[in-house]
């Protein structure tokens, strides 16, 4: 008997039942879950779809939010050249400039005088700086400050995890923080004087 080119022959079926056999239909699906090796394929399966679950779970709540305008500023907790603490956490109540900079950077380097200017005209008005600089060498931080005679803080962030949370992928990069700890403003590029007195003017006199 010929059959269909690509289709398989029909399996022929036997009357005769097989000696220690029964001849049954298909078997129930629960006879099928109670054999060992399906239950214990089960068992893996499970565990991977929640772990995967708690992994995807977690993301939200370890990973750093994004520094948009109208959202809290990520947390800053770093260190000066001369090993003194900061963090931003303890400035609440001020406005804050959060600038990302590098000795190397001609741009960062251009507009640090407008920021010290503007530390020393606002600074008793609740204004203050944070210089944020992914610089390893500690010296040439010290140096740079010293020449330029800064007066506001610059904090050394060695491994990049603050650059990393503002996403400060661009040098310089500066962030506007109210006294509520809320951001009101970004900047990419270098600040004139006047930009920077445009953004105070609106920020400090907020309660």
């Amino acid at each position: 008997m010929q059959h269909p080119v690509g289709q398989p022959a029909p399996r022929r079926t036997s009357t005769r039942p097989q000696r220690g056999r029964a001849v049954t239909g298909p078997q129930p699906a629960a006879s099928f879950l109670r054999r060992p090796w399906v239950l214990g394929m089960l068992v893996v399966l499970v565990g991977v779809a929640l772990a995967i679950g708690m992994a995807q779970g977690r993301a939200p709540t370890i990973s750093t939010p994004a520094p948009e305008v109208g959202h809290s500023a990520p947390a800053i907790a770093l260190a000066t050249p001369n090993g003194t603490p900061i963090s931003l956490a303890d400035l609440r109540g001020q406005v804050v400039l959060v600038n990302f900079w590098a000795t190397w950077c001609p741009p960062c380097r251009a507009e640090m005088p407008a920021i010290q200017a503007a530390y020393a005209r606002y600074h008793d008005q609740g204004f203050t700086v944070l210089a944020v600089t992914a610089d390893e060498d500690q010296a040439a931080v010290a140096a740079f400050v010293r020449d330029h005679q800064l007066t506001f803080p610059a904090l050394l962030d060695p491994h990049g995890s603050v650059h990393a949370a503002y996403l400060a992928n661009t040098l310089p990069s500066s962030f506007f923080v109210d006294r509520q700890g809320v951001v009101r403003a970004v900047h990419h590029g270098p600040m004139s004087a006047a930009l920077l007195d445009q953004q105070l003017a609106a920020l400090l006199p907020q309660p």
